[in-house]
């Protein structure tokens, strides 16, 4: 957990368009078994790529010693009523927040 969050905060830190990073899922829960993945929110001032487009990018930053999968929204994105990224942000860590 202490190299997620190292490496959220550098990402963060060099990125102006990050606005937040959270980790949610099994790993932020203390219920995570061995395989499980890194589940990261990436919050986004905007971007102007269709959403899938963006995976990609933001999952070559984070790469670390286990799986990692990302979901690179934007604010306007947060908005909709996606079951996801609510229970990331209500129940998540947050990594790093500008």
């Amino acid at each position: 957990m202490e190299k997620i969050h190292k490496v959220a905060s550098e990402i963060g830190e060099a990125n102006e368009n990050v606005l937040k990073i959270i980790l949610f899922g099994s790993l932020a829960e203390r219920r995570g078994v061995p395989g499980s993945d890194a589940d990261i929110l990436i919050i986004l001032k905007t971007d102007d790529k269709p959403f899938m487009n963006r995976i990609p990018e933001w999952s070559e930053r984070f790469s670390i010693d286990f799986p990692v999968e990302i979901f690179p929204y934007t604010e306007k994105e947060l908005n909709k009523n996606n079951p996801i990224v609510q229970e990331a942000v209500k129940r998540g860590i947050t990594l790093f927040e500008r």
